[in-house]
């Protein structure tokens, strides 16, 4: 293609310039594979006739059965070009694994420490109030014996464990906040500000924490007054 040398001279028509024919535009590209940052680009087309590419992709879109769909495809080519070969045809689901194939450890590893995190955060939730409780038995045999209710004792302990996980869930939403950009290189087809997910994950915990909490709360409702302040 002629190029000029002068740049102020690139969209200058002459008798050198070369006019090709553009068949399709695209306003964005992903250029990187599906786990890595995205790089969104414009791409126009141009037809395969003016300039012959070395390699040739193409994607079909279909809801027949692939084996049936390739058969077809390999006896229209053998009808254009008998020499022409066809091969690497994958399905849109295996490009995909093998793109995030590389991360895939690492998000297994990181779902496990996920699970045993909250497992452990639910054994400590249930392991300070069931402290705490202990700690004032004497102040609950009180409460119990000026006239509280076993429904106010319920309320007393669970509010100060839900107290406790509030915190919990807002420290590590803007820990989220803060590490946005690290997290969102390591998951695919997601936001990590996506308001559904992490309403669902603060929900989760939430509900584990608040079962942590009820088993001390209940605990705290069988507290005889006689036997504690007796001691």
């Amino acid at each position: 293609m002629y190029r000029p040398s002068n740049p102020q001279n690139l969209l200058q028509i002459d008798a050198n310039t070369r006019w090709l024919t553009i068949v399709g535009v695209v306003r964005q590209v992903q250029l990187q594979d599906l786990a890595g940052r995205p790089d969104y680009v414009g791409a126009y087309y141009l037809p395969a006739a003016q300039v012959v590419p070395r390699g040739l992709v193409v994607a079909i879109k279909t809801a027949a059965d692939p084996s049936a769909v390739i058969r077809e495809v390999r006896a229209e080519l053998k009808k254009i070009d008998p020499a022409m070969p066809l091969s690497n045809i994958r399905l849109m689901t295996e490009f995909t694994e093998q793109s995030l194939m590389s991360r895939r450890a690492a998000m297994v590893l990181a779902l496990f420490f996920g699970v045993v995190s909250l497992f452990l955060s639910a054994v400590g939730i249930y392991g300070v109030l069931a402290y705490v409780v202990t700690q004032r038995s004497r102040e609950i045999g009180i409460r119990i014996a000026l006239g509280s209710t076993a429904r106010g004792i319920f309320t007393l302990v669970l509010g100060e464990g839900l107290w406790l996980v509030g915190c919990g869930l807002v420290l590590g939403l803007a820990g989220t906040v803060a590490l946005r950009r690290l997290l969102q290189t390591q998951v695919y087809g997601l936001s990590a500000m996506d308001p559904l997910v992490i309403g669902l994950v603060m929900f989760i915990l939430g509900t584990i924490a608040l079962t942590a909490c009820a088993l001390p709360a209940r605990r705290a409702t069988h507290v005889d007054p006689v036997v504690v302040l007796n001691r």
